[in-house]
């Protein structure tokens, strides 16, 4: 079969209906941890060590996330694979397999982490003074109690965008996220003569309820609309194993990842608590970006899985472009809205003018990443639905410890402060993106027909 043949062509409103319901699904966790920090930034005491303290904690349930949600990924370029060959019959039994494997590592990674965190905290983060380690530990043995159900609703989600919807993953998200701002209001400061000012505990309490209900509806809406089921076979899936194989690299990749923002934020903890609370929501404002940003890519991630099984490179081609030049648009417009924004958010995060100073110092370089971010992401939502693992693994790896972590020494050497960081950001965005633009080209050259 010749490649004009089998190639039908890719319209924008499929990949919208894929992508706008996924910028809205990405931008809840993150939002989620914007919200807390804004809300227990305004507490009365200690605002600037609890922000701190709940940065830290925040940081190391991301690192957990990211690297034990690889099942995620994996799944989503096998079904989107086999739904583009017809063949989902295959593996029905991966599902729910790949399902169990998530919630066993979410199980074991929360108890592990929960017992032994303060020696966990002080290796990844740096030495804290003991009132912002206080606020991270009872905001974290909260929060991680909801590690298991996190990994599970991300594998779920990836269920979905491989079948080509991230509509359900949109409504699951968007209800997560109310409950969870409605809770943190009532829970933090509390309510009057109703219920007690909890705090930083209130806030944890708010996203572990939102991420039971996300739990339920996670399963409601995979056993109601997809024809998979959580029916566990004893017999393995012959996918299993690939899907492992391309997981622990995946895993790989991502810790390669979370070693670079770990190293990011116990430089910036070494440089203070003011640095740190700032900082704090300066990744968090990062995150928020690189998920809003990464909707159109998980549309690639979803799409590029069944053209694969299609065996279609042309439209793989033109999907590829396609997504660069709208994320590009995306993170133009999202850079003009944050520098036209720039102290207005400054002034909904800190209270001490002090703070807002350190945080405006180095905002504009988050503002000027967005667009090389934008190319980075989606070239890695191309891939991450090719199942090329081995390609993203190898660049995050030269990335971190050969770009990113060179660079924050140099800067120091120099004395950046706080901005070294950032400046090792962007420099480590660059390379991901002019990588992964170059490795796409020869993979397009090399297996078009």
């Amino acid at each position: 079969m010749t490649d004009r043949n089998r190639s039908q062509k890719i319209t924008l409103s499929d990949i919208n209906k894929l992508a706008i319901p996924a910028i809205l699904y990405n931008i809840t966790e993150p939002l989620i941890g914007l919200v807390d920090l804004a809300i227990i930034g305004k507490m009365a005491e200690n605002a600037t060590e609890a922000t701190g303290g709940v940065g830290l904690a925040v940081g190391l349930i991301s690192t957990l996330v990211w690297g034990l949600a690889q099942v995620r990924t994996a799944i989503s370029a096998q079904v989107g694979k086999y739904l583009g060959m017809e063949q989902l019959d295959k593996i029905k039994s991966l599902v729910p397999q790949s399902l169990i494997l998530s919630i066993l590592l979410g199980i074991l990674f929360w108890g592990l982490s929960v017992f032994y965190y303060q020696p966990i905290s002080t290796f990844l983060f740096n030495d804290s003074n003991e009132l912002t380690l206080n606020f991270s530990l009872d905001y974290y043995k909260i929060r991680a109690i909801g590690l298991p159900l996190s990994l599970f609703i991300a594998g779920i989600f990836g269920v979905f965008r491989g079948y080509q919807n991230t509509s359900w993953a949109m409504i699951i998200s968007l209800i997560g996220g109310v409950i969870n701002l409605v809770l943190d209001l009532m829970l933090v400061h509390g309510i009057q003569d109703l219920i007690p000012a909890f705090g930083v505990k209130g806030a944890a309490y708010a996203s572990l309820v939102a991420q039971l209900v996300m739990f339920l509806l996670s399963i409601y809406f995979l056993i109601k609309k997809t024809p998979f089921n959580l029916n566990p076979t004893l017999k393995f899936n012959p996918e299993l194993k690939n899907t492992l194989i391309l997981t622990i690299n995946m895993l790989i990749r991502t810790v390669a990842l979370n070693a670079t923002f770990i190293f990011a934020l116990r430089y910036a903890n070494g440089l203070g608590e003011k640095v740190l609370s700032t900082y704090a929501v300066g990744i968090n404002i990062w995150l928020f970006s690189s998920f809003f940003i990464d909707g159109y890519s998980n549309a690639g991630n979803a799409i590029a899985g069944k053209l694969l099984g299609k065996k279609d490179i042309k439209q793989l081609n033109y999907l590829g472009h396609f997504l660069i030049k709208t994320n590009l648009l995306i993170a133009v417009l999202l850079g003009l809205t944050y520098f036209i924004l720039r102290t207005f958010i400054s002034s909904i995060y800190f209270q001490e003018e002090e703070l807002k100073i350190i945080f405006l110092s180095f905002f504009w370089i988050i503002i000027i990443a967005q667009p090389i971010n934008s190319i980075a992401y989606s070239l890695d939502g191309i891939f991450k639905g090719l199942g090329e693992a081995k390609i993203l693994r190898n660049v995050l790896l030269i990335g971190t410890f050969f770009v990113f972590i060179p660079s924050i020494y140099l800067f120091e050497y120099f004395n950046f402060g706080v901005k070294g960081i950032w400046f090792s950001f962007l420099i480590w965005m660059v390379w991901r993106a002019l990588s992964l633009y170059i490795i796409f080209k020869k993979f397009v050259k090399k297996n078009h027909n």
